[in-house]
């Protein structure tokens, strides 16, 4: 048995729970120098031509520090919010911005969208729901999208679209789209296939999304084509059956090359890795074999593919694929078992994330749409 390194893990969403049952990754990590390789600068993939990446990690840090003090979760002297973000060398100094908050909720529209295999549990998984919780009752509308478990890009971005042809939007309503692990993908995917409707949307947020796809899908896509791609399931019916196709990195490379992204919409990004003491038992196999490409990785996606293009950057989170985004221990307690079981404060990375996201659009000069 291969001993388990101090390392990081891969995201791709709750396709882990299924595709666990479906094959065993081999291989071990190499443990030398691990704490060091932990804290290199992360080498982000872009495409040709495509503005770099701004940095917002130090404007986030703050805001998230603050969001944990505020609740009693962060000492009033942790100014770093402990190591619940990597601090890595080439993240720039705080330049003591003042962080406004949302001011008009009601005002505030914001679009959460799940992940791959969704479907396939319980309603108390769904990303960030105490936060979303928490700021409804401030004021804001917070609405879920719980799009094709199983389906590819296009099918769910007809789900995405649908959706907001129901929603209520008047003018001067700020919308916030966020994707989590590949809701993200989802999401970029609508703003292309429905430009008039991308026009209501103001940002997208990626969390612990496969931008440019996980080699996971590459090693899961014949097992999943042969045994379980129509394979029926009560919880989440089998879709167009392109999920992992859609994850695969050359797909989700050329995708991204070909279709540029809508230039009215403004983009974030938030990614994850960790080490083995915060690996879910269920995402260990996969954060395992990730680690051998690079230990920055949350068990799901290595994390420099975690990054819109020419987007902002919010950070790195210390949590695995799950735990950046969903309490899925509740529902699943033994695949979510973890060696160290404190929860990673997602209520409050969510109104970070929001936060930051809303201080900037007012920051900037509009978009022309």
């Amino acid at each position: 048995m291969c001993p388990v390194p101090d390392t990081p893990v891969k995201p791709l969403t709750n396709a882990s729970v299924l595709l666990a049952a479906l094959f065993v990754l081999g291989g071990c990590a190499a443990t030398p120098d691990v704490r060091d390789r932990l804290t290199v600068p992360v080498e982000l993939r872009s495409l040709e031509g495509a503005p770099p990446v701004e940095d917002g990690r130090a404007l986030f840090r703050a805001i998230f520090c603050s969001t944990l003090r505020a609740d009693g979760l962060a000492a009033s002297d942790d100014a770093a919010c402990g190591d619940r973000l990597w601090r890595l060398p080439d993240e720039p100094a705080a330049n003591g911005a003042d962080v406004a908050t949302p001011a008009a909720l009601n005002r505030l529209k914001v679009i959460l969208v799940t992940g791959a295999f969704s479907e396939c549990v319980a309603e108390a998984s769904r990303p960030f729901a105490a936060g979303a919780a928490r700021l409804g009752a401030g004021g804001a509308e917070v609405r879920t999208i719980v799009v094709g478990g199983r389906s590819g890009t296009g099918h769910n971005a007809r789900q995405i679209a649908a959706a907001l042809d129901e929603a209520q939007f008047d003018p001067g309503d700020t919308v916030i789209a966020i994707g989590y692990s590949k809701g993200g993908l989802d999401l970029l995917r609508f703003l292309v296939d429905f430009p008039e409707a991308a026009q209501r949307v103001d940002a997208v947020v990626s969390v612990a999304t496969p931008v440019f796809g996980t080699p996971l899908a590459d090693l899961a896509a014949p097992a999943y084509a042969a045994l379980a791609a129509r394979l029926p399931y009560r919880k989440c019916p089998p879709g167009d059956g392109d999920v992992i196709r859609s994850l695969q990195p050359e797909v989700a490379r050329q995708w991204l090359a070909e279709h540029p992204l809508p230039d009215s919409v403004r983009y974030y990004s938030l990614a994850g890795y960790t080490t083995s003491e915060h690996v879910a038992r269920a995402l260990r196999p996969f954060w395992k074999h990730l680690s051998d490409i690079d230990l920055r990785n949350d068990g799901q996606i290595v994390a420099g593919d975690a990054v819109i293009p020419g987007g902002t950057l919010l950070g790195y989170a210390n949590a695995d694929h799950w735990g950046i985004a969903q309490t899925i221990e509740s529902v699943h307690p033994v695949l979510a078992a973890r060696p160290d079981p404190a929860l990673f404060p997602l209520e409050q990375l969510f109104l970070a994330i929001v936060a930051f996201v809303y201080d900037d659009l007012r920051q900037r000069p509009a978009i022309a749409r």
